[in-house]
């Protein structure tokens, strides 16, 4: 059926370029900061690391708790 067929879209070059550029900006981003957090990290032992990601998720639990119980 032709019915439920997607016509292709036409593709702008500048769109095309303006998004790689900016998915490139972001990549890059993450990966400065992805660095500078394991450079953070890289002197804590497993436990201090276990214990911060337990701290972390803690945090972000209460955070998420607090804000559905206020939402109501």
């Amino acid at each position: 059926m032709k019915l439920f067929r997607k016509k292709p879209l036409a593709v702008n070059v500048k769109q095309e370029e303006l998004a790689a550029g900016i998915a490139g900006k972001i990549i890059r981003w993450q990966t400065k900061a992805a660095d500078y957090l394991n450079g953070k990290s890289a002197h804590l032992s497993a436990k201090a690391r276990l214990v911060m990601l337990i701290l972390f998720c803690v945090l972000f639990a209460a955070i998420n708790l607090y804000l559905l119980i206020h939402s109501i």
